[in-house]
């Protein structure tokens, strides 16, 4: 179970995530280069690669699921995991995984391929839970907000740990979305 919760939010964070940083290194090099054949074929085969990786994370999340719900420990807790599924509130257990979904296969639209700024909002979703975007709403709200706002290492914030990880996940998408095109490419060749 571990083991599947670790690949499906390394699917969520650092692919779908990152794929907005890579968005930005993209539009930057299809600005200035001269030559944008190469580049154009490598992000279509991105933003492929993110509609595949939308549903692998789906079924993912779907068998996890099922798993969390084999492994409990006896019938009143499974009754309780079923309600919770399927009751008056399963909307809340349902609606964000099937919004991530969705998020993904919204790069099928042309339209949100072209503009940096869609590619950006959309990976920008992936950070934001609902539970997230609730906390956030609350401690923004002007009778939460402390006298003086300073954003320093007393709060827990490294920006060379930041920036770091930042680089990391942006090595990551690219190196992943690199085995993607050039197997395709290779498996293409191969049976033609």
């Amino acid at each position: 179970m571990e083991i599947l919760n670790f690949i499906t939010n390394f699917i969520r964070i650092d692919i779908f995530l990152s794929f907005g940083f890579y968005s930005i290194i993209y539009f930057i090099l299809r600005t200035f280069l001269k030559d944008k054949v190469f580049i154009l074929d490598f992000d279509k085969s991105a933003t492929e690669l993110i509609i595949y990786l939308g549903f692998v994370w789906l079924v993912l999340w779907l068998i996890g699921t099922w798993i969390y719900y084999l492994g409990l420990e006896n019938k009143i807790e499974q009754i309780k995991y079923y309600e919770l599924l399927t009751g008056k509130y399963a909307y809340a257990i349902w609606i964000q995984p099937i919004f991530w979904f969705l998020l993904t296969q919204v790069y099928r639209i042309k339209f949100i391929k072209k503009y940096l700024i869609f590619r950006i909002i959309i990976s920008l979703f992936f950070i934001v839970t609902f539970e997230r975007f609730v906390i956030l709403i609350t401690l923004f709200h002007r009778d939460y907000l402390p006298s003086n706002w300073t954003l320093d290492n007393k709060y827990g914030i490294d920006t060379n740990n930041l920036i770091l990880g930042l680089l990391g996940k942006i090595l990551v998408i690219i190196m992943i979305i690199s085995l993607y095109h050039f197997g395709i490419k290779k498996i293409k060749t191969l049976f033609s």
